[in-house]
């Protein structure tokens, strides 16, 4: 389920109360991903799961014996698209996040949380191990000694841990989550979308790079925006103190 107000895209996991993921789900959001990308008027992407007892605890065991490595190839890309959006994303997490259910919040730019989060990539103990993005990204987030604790065990990672290695930004209250993710939502567009879909692309291009490289994609970052309207609208606001028009040129 989308909504969409005033900029804000809402994508919704909508099978509670565990908001399992189903193949057919898998690529329905393959294709809202597509057309928020190619939507002018949305800003910033919100995820979020269906009531209060999970953003997503996975995909759904039943369809796992049908499940064939071409599905996980194109959630894989489904995850990869997400991760590759242009606007920014934000994750607001509930109760259970576990296996594609983490891979899809990993994906997020910006994720929040809830106390009574547990984040986790279980698989190994129904004799499997993720194949869509989230080993890999837990990897490069909990760095290889720590993450073989949560993997080789499928442990999942409370709230406040969570939050202490970096797979949580921030831990809000229930009750002021979805305000919160709507403050952090209007603060980013209150930005330069053009400056953000940059910034985003520099910060994805130098993660896996040598520090050399990622000087230069800095240094080319800042060229490509130099001389942007969005750049010159930024100055004469801060000189006339007042808010910044953007208009993403």
């Amino acid at each position: 389920m989308v909504r969409v107000n005033n900029g804000i895209a809402e994508v919704v996991i909508n099978r509670p109360p565990l908001n399992l993921i189903t193949l057919e789900m898998r690529r329905d959001l393959g294709r809202i991903i597509s057309e928020l990308e190619q939507d002018g008027s949305v800003r910033v992407v919100i995820f979020e799961g269906s009531g209060d007892r999970a953003f997503s605890a996975g995909g759904d065991v039943t369809e796992f014996l049908n499940t064939t490595p071409n599905d996980l190839i194109d959630w894989g890309k489904t995850i990869e698209a997400i991760d590759g959006l242009s606007k920014p994303t934000i994750a607001v997490l509930r109760g259970y996040v576990l296996g594609a259910g983490t891979e899809l919040a990993l994906a997020c730019d910006i994720r929040i949380g809830t106390p009574d989060v547990e984040i986790g990539l279980p698989e190994v103990r129904l004799g499997m191990v993720p194949a869509s993005g989230g080993l890999t990204r837990i990897i490069k987030a909990l760095g290889p000694l720590r993450a073989r604790y949560y993997l080789l065990l499928g442990k999942r990672m409370k709230a406040e841990e969570a939050l202490q290695y970096g797979l949580l930004h921030e831990v809000v209250d229930s009750s002021r989550i979805y305000d919160r993710a709507m403050e952090i939502a209007r603060d980013l567009m209150s930005l330069s979308p053009l400056a953000l879909k940059a910034l985003k692309e520099a910060i994805r291009l130098i993660q896996d790079s040598p520090m050399e490289v990622g000087f230069d994609i800095e240094r080319k970052t800042f060229a490509l925006l130099r001389y942007s309207q969005d750049f010159q609208e930024g100055i004469r606001a801060f000189k006339e103190k007042r808010q910044p028009r953007f208009q993403g040129l």
